[in-house]
């Protein structure tokens, strides 16, 4: 029973959150159905909102970004590079590399949608 809890308590441990490693120039891959914002302000408005709990401003905002498309979501985990990283207000700024008609542009992410 022992090594299970050991292997339980590691596993919990190495799936903490990624933000505390996330490094300017490293490449890693972003959760699918994660919402990519053009700007930094709307993702701080994202962030009010969200911690708001209003989840219907939540959803009225998010789908008037995508609409506009002035935020993208993408089904598949996609490949970027780190451009900055604002820890105090919780957004990485990214450069999109998977190939397509968004690879060279620049979003800002939530740090809790990066994969290791």
């Amino acid at each position: 029973m022992r090594p299970y809890l050991a292997f339980v308590a590691l596993l919990i441990m190495a799936s903490g959150s990624f933000a505390g490693g996330i490094e300017p120039g490293a490449t890693v891959q972003v959760k699918p159905n994660s919402i990519w914002f053009d700007e930094a302000a709307q993702l701080a408005q994202w962030h009010r909102l969200k911690n708001g709990g209003s989840t219907g401003a939540l959803a009225a905002y998010q789908d008037k970004l995508l609409s506009g498309r002035d935020a993208w979501q993408f089904i598949y985990p996609l490949a970027v590079k780190i451009l900055d990283y604002d820890a105090k207000n919780h957004q990485v700024h990214v450069q999109m590399l998977t190939e397509g008609r968004f690879v060279g542009l620049d979003f800002f992410l939530d740090p809790d949608t990066l994969m290791q």
